[in-house]
């Protein structure tokens, strides 16, 4: 997909990706950063995709991807306290390319503040934006960017699908 940029410099790219993995129903639990149970928290086998996203998305640690660019921003919703939002899916996703890459993961907004966020994204970032977010409100994001007149925003991202990564690339 295609957007248009502003006069102040949007990024180059913005891919955004749904969470990993996430238990479905309790009594599952996922597991923290420390291994301690927490229902926020991703799955073992979401964890194992963090670790993925990190070889994807880092071309030190594993294949250079054609197309792909290495991102220069981490951004994962807000749940108000800084050690609650790093309890949290969104963010643990990410957080192990955030490591390997040597940067931080802000979240300025909170699910609900899609307009919110794609505004600033496109005012005051460059470079190329990693978004995680919750599935439900992926397309709110997207929607919510410049994009070229005719572009086809799809209004639901697949619920059962955690391996899809979508592409914003500035036209300028």
């Amino acid at each position: 997909m295609v957007y248009v940029g502003g006069m102040t410099g949007p990024p180059d790219v913005v891919y955004i990706i749904r969470h990993a993995e996430k238990p479905l129903k309790p009594p599952l639990s996922g597991v923290d950063y420390q291994g301690g149970r927490n229902e926020h928290s991703l799955l073992p086998r979401g964890w194992q995709r963090s670790g993925a996203l990190a070889a994807l998305f880092h071309p030190e640690s594993g294949p250079v991807r054609e197309g792909l660019r290495t991102p220069t921003v981490l951004v994962a919703p807000s749940w108000g306290h800084p050690h609650k939002t790093a309890a949290h899916r969104s963010y643990q996703t990410i957080q192990g390319l955030g490591e390997q890459l040597g940067l931080p993961i802000t979240s300025p907004f909170a699910q609900g503040q899609e307009q919110q966020l794609a505004d600033s994204l496109v005012s005051s970032h460059s470079g190329v934006v990693l978004i995680c977010w919750e599935h439900k409100h992926i397309p709110l994001i997207a929607s919510a960017l410049p994009v070229v007149s005719g572009t086809t925003i799809p209004r639901k991202w697949p619920g059962h699908r955690y391996d899809v990564t979508w592409s914003f690339s500035l036209v300028p």
